[in-house]
């Protein structure tokens, strides 16, 4: 912003040539830039034509190769999901097979020859032709002694399925009781083995049906394996369970080559996209009570996550597209149903625009070498525009300087003539004939002086009568505070009550008054007043009150006839409808009986000794002021010593903070009670505090009043 200031003319005849000359140069500096967009885009628009239908061709190639490759990629995945699902399909069916023959064998163990059991001790003759059996620790072989001599049978059955299904690697018989029998015979068998925590012998007990396991290590083989199971049933009750394990080997060989133009890479996953099978997947372990390490298929990008989740859980085969291992890449998908996995297969797609990306690359030089024939024709021109540029405005800026100078002669007078209206010269007239704008401006400086002048003998004579109200107001105030009783304690030489007042205007003077004398020797009289409006007229009609209650007051009246005479009195040419509230109580100082009268005023608070604080209703009555001939009824209650009689305007429980809240009876109510032992005085600086922190600098929008008087008893 400096540098902006610093480089700015001050001079407006130097301003109109900047602006003239810069309208010139903007105005060239256009028009060449239109000339050279339009040569530019001439020169697109031939390369465009040469290179057009090469480009379109290539669209089509690079269309078309996309389109076959999806078409072969998901083609390639469906086919090796429908194979590894029909070897899954073989499995389950020679299950069924080995789960009939078994539960014919346990309904009737006679219908097939025992055959010799073998334990993991004894070696058969040949271990191809038989099985062996083992028991968990903690199981006695009496305990499954029925279960060995019915299973024995199944060997023939086993050894069938076997040669009859490469697939299949061996078959498994456990029972609840937790007989395990593998067939063929391997000594192989961990001590520690409990097939009752295998998840293929769990998975078919809790579900009663047929169904495929997790991948898993095997307990003699020690190769990755998934099980097909099922439930061997007797009378409704499972006796046995039968397993078949297929190593995951050949399907391990199967994803490995599947391959599409040499290119991609194959999985199979599990529902929750667990990689079940993948090119370089560790299918032999040592562990085989411990679960496969889980490794998960996902893409880089995780917006595509839900998606393929969604397409998986669809079971209908497709092809996506994603962020794979950092390449965009084209991923198919297709269901294995037996198991509810998927085969997916995926292919960057780099590899599918590789065939045509040689001549992708000669057409992009091509088209490099015809813009640089194009551009430079194009800087020649420019050179011939730049030379022509330079002659025009040479002409441009001897044609401002000129225009410039006779704009500004009649502007510079006007400059001098403001000046001097400016230093306070405001008789000084401006003189321009310049028959245009300039000199209607020139006119209107001439009147705005003229205005200026008078507006600042005007202000002169307010600013005066402004001090004379202010000075007024300021006596008003002291006038209105004298009225008021403001020496405490009042009476020094009474001492069977304490007694305190206040008042603050919300104005400059105010509408609220308190008043309290004495009748005679033993009855003072306690008024407090809020009148209906503020400022100076409630000041007047305040003092005209107070005067009239006071003077009734001490005419020996009840506080019921001090209010109806008071009324009539104020009812009188009340043109205005102005109205006071008031409340009137008279003290008995050596009973402490108070009557008291209320004309629309607050109810009183009463802290009463054993009962606590609480407001003390009262008819409430008719305000003073409006109407004529209104009945007040006097209350009599009784003051035991040490209790307290507070009475206050709606200054106090109406004073509001900036969210607008008010006050309320409820808090002035408990800032009462927390004082018991306070004298009045305390109790209402109290309350003025409180009502100051709870406003929280919100201005004052009512005059606050207070009167409070503690009977001490005539015996204090």
């Amino acid at each position: 912003m400096t540098n902006r200031r610093r480089f700015r003319p001050k001079n407006i005849r130097t301003r109109i040539l900047y602006a003239l000359l810069g309208t010139a140069v903007i105005s060239l500096l256009c028009f060449g830039l239109v000339s050279l967009l339009s040569m530019r885009q001439l020169g697109n628009s031939s390369l465009k034509g040469t290179i057009g239908l090469s480009q379109e061709l290539l669209k089509i190639s690079k269309g078309s190769l996309e389109s076959l490759s999806q078409e072969g990629l998901l083609k390639a995945t469906v086919d090796q999901a429908a194979l590894i699902d029909a070897q899954f399909r073989d499995v389950e069916n020679d299950l069924k097979v080995l789960v009939d023959s078994a539960e014919r064998i346990w309904k009737t163990p006679g219908i097939y020859p025992h055959k010799r059991s073998y334990s993991i001790g004894e070696q058969p003759p040949d271990p191809k032709a038989a099985s062996v059996w083992q028991i968990p620790q903690g199981v006695s072989a009496r305990a499954v002694a029925a279960e060995l001599q019915t299973s024995s049978a199944m060997d023939d059955f086993m050894i069938s399925v076997l040669k009859s299904n490469s697939v299949i690697n061996d078959c498994n018989l456990a029972t609840p009781q937790g007989l395990f029998r593998r067939f063929p015979w391997s000594s192989n068998i961990d001590a520690a083995y409990d097939v009752r925590k295998r998840d293929w012998f769990t998975r078919a007990l809790k579900s009663g049906k047929l169904g495929w396991s997790e991948p898993y290590v095997g307990v003699i083989a020690r190769n990755l394996r998934v099980n097909c199971s099922a439930p061997v049933m007797k009378n409704k009750k499972i006796v046995a369970v039968i397993g078949l394990n297929v190593p995951l080997t050949t399907i391990q060989e199967r994803i490995i080559k599947m391959r599409l133009n040499n290119q991609g890479k194959a999985y199979m996953v599990s529902q929750d996209r667990r990689i079940l099978a993948r090119e370089g997947l560790d299918t032999s372990s040592d562990l085989w009570n411990q679960r496969q390490k889980e490794t998960f298929f996902s893409f880089d990008d995780q917006k595509a996550m839900p998606l393929l989740d969604k397409n998986l859980a669809s079971g209908n085969p497709g092809i996506m597209r994603g962020i794979l291992n950092k390449q965009d890449s084209f991923v198919a998908y297709a269901p294995i149903s037996t198991t509810g996995w998927s085969v997916l297969f995926a292919l960057p797609v780099e590899a599918v625009y590789a065939p045509i990306r040689p001549t992708e690359q000669a057409i992009l030089t091509q088209t490099q070498a015809a813009s640089s024939l194009v551009y430079r024709q194009i800087g020649v021109t420019m050179v011939i525009m730049t030379a022509v540029f330079l002659l025009l405005l040479g002409g441009v800026t001897i044609v401002s300087r000129r225009v410039a100078h006779k704009i500004t002669a009649p502007i510079l007078e006007l400059e001098s003539g403001a000046e001097i209206i400016g230093n306070g010269n405001l008789e000084h007239r401006l003189q321009v004939q310049s028959g245009d704008e300039i000199q209607q401006l020139g006119e209107t400086f001439n009147r705005m002086a003229a205005d200026l002048s008078r507006y600042i003998h005007d202000l002169t004579e307010t600013t005066a009568a402004k001090e004379r109200i202010q000075s007024e107001l300021k006596l008003a105030t002291d006038i209105q505070a004298s009225l008021l009783p403001r020496i405490f304690p009042p009476f020094p030489d009474r001492s069977e009550f304490d007694l305190f007042a206040l008042m603050e205007p919300a104005k400059e003077v105010g509408g609220d008054f308190y008043d309290f004398f004495f009748l005679d020797q033993r009855r003072i009289c306690l008024i407090i007043g809020d009148v209906s409006d503020k400022g100076v007229p409630a000041a007047l009609y305040m003092m005209v009150a107070k005067t009239l209650l006071k003077s009734e007051a001490l005419r020996d009246a009840n506080p019921a006839q001090i209010l109806e005479r008071t009324n009539s009195i104020l009812a009188l040419d009340n043109e205005t409808s102005m109205f006071v509230t008031v409340f009137c109580a008279i003290l008995d100082t050596d009973t402490g009986q108070l009557d008291c009268a209320n004309a629309g005023h607050l109810p009183p608070l009463i802290q009463k000794t054993g009962t606590g604080t609480t407001y003390h209703s009262f008819s409430p009555g008719f305000v003073l002021g409006p109407m004529p001939d209104i009945s007040y009824r006097t209350e009599q209650i009784t003051l035991q010593p040490g209790e307290l009689f507070l009475l206050y305007t709606d200054g106090v429980n109406e004073a509001v903070n900036p969210s607008l809240e008010e006050y309320g009876e409820k808090r002035l109510l408990d800032c009462v009670a927390t004082h018991p032992a306070a004298t009045p005085e305390q109790i209402i600086h109290a309350i003025r505090t409180e009502v100051q922190v709870f406003a929280n600098g919100a201005p004052q929008s009512d005059d606050i009043t207070m009167l409070a008087i503690r009977y001490l008893g005539k015996q204090a």
